[in-house]
């Protein structure tokens, strides 16, 4: 069995070692998502934006948190996922907009998490 601290650092490397990036994206995207256009092109009324895969040991298992997102006439409206949201002003990196996020909707904060890397944006 795998413990947390061997994931992470597994996780770590993995980063470090660089990540197929958008071309995986793009693959796995879902169909409603993809277009004739490779590479996707970020469109104008996008956010910018950032969610934390939040990872803790239960029983010596690695376990991740979801949230369900509140229902409202939006695209994202109920669906379930990782915490996270847009960048906002006084948010200086990505990173720092995940854990904001992450506070916010779970009560888990940035003192209590320990960032590994960040995946391709």
């Amino acid at each position: 069995m795998i413990i947390i601290e061997e994931l992470a650092v597994n996780l770590g490397n993995a980063i470090d070692n660089g990540l197929p990036g958008a071309e995986i994206q793009w693959k796995m995207a879902s169909s409603d998502r993809r277009t004739k256009t490779y590479p996707r092109q970020r469109r104008e009324d996008s956010r910018l934006s950032a969610v934390l895969i939040l990872l803790y040991p239960v029983n010596d298992t690695p376990t991740t948190v979801f949230i369900q997102r509140p229902l409202y006439d939006g695209v994202h409206s109920g669906q379930i996922g990782f915490p996270g949201g847009k960048m906002e002003e006084g948010d200086n990196t990505l990173t720092g907009t995940a854990l904001r996020e992450a506070c916010e909707e779970t009560g888990i904060c940035s003192d209590d998490v320990f960032v590994i890397g960040s995946l391709t944006p």
